[in-house]
């Protein structure tokens, strides 16, 4: 990387840093008010996002071991968050998905944290709203493509039964 665009890459990071700081901020104190460690938070959030899963890749998308996984998943299928059942193409996996209350406080605690960035966001003028976009959408744009070029095969991994969202 040249100099001039290594040096407006570590600009954009700052001011990326410090945009997400500014609008976390107070999110952060009402996401401690859920009784959720930050692995049962990340669980709860990877099957909002990607739908049905099975154990294995509820391990990969955390990043941790089997038991590990499946210690978190036990956790929250203990507090009503998460359900279980055998894979219907696999009768010896089992397949985790979020329960209606588990996808009702995951979709609370994202509108939450909209709604704060909103109110934040609100205070910008029309043409600072509009330059922002733009910009993000270039940024949005950029690391789409490179997230298609670097590995298409991840997106299409044999170990996950349904690629839907849950509505």
């Amino acid at each position: 990387m040249r100099p001039a665009a290594r040096q407006t890459t570590q600009r954009l990071i700052g001011d990326l840093e410090s945009i997400l700081r500014r609008l976390q901020s107070s999110v952060a104190d009402d996401w401690f008010t859920v009784e959720l460690t930050m692995a049962q938070l990340r669980a709860l959030f990877a099957l909002r996002r990607h739908g049905d899963c099975r154990m294995g890749t509820v391990a990969s998308r955390l990043g941790t071991s089997m038991s590990s996984a499946t210690g978190v998943i036990d956790r929250l299928v203990e507090r009503g968050l998460v359900e279980r059942r055998v894979d219907p193409e696999d009768r010896r996996s089992v397949v985790c998905r979020l329960s209606p209350e588990g996808l009702d406080l995951a979709e609370r605690l994202l509108s939450l944290r909209r709604s704060v960035w909103e109110e934040r966001l609100s205070a910008l003028t029309q043409e600072e709203a509009a330059g922002a976009q733009r910009g993000l959408a270039i940024l949005l744009e950029g690391l789409t493509r490179l997230q298609e070029s670097a590995s298409p095969a991840q997106e299409h991994s044999s170990d996950h039964p349904s690629r839907e969202r849950r509505p």
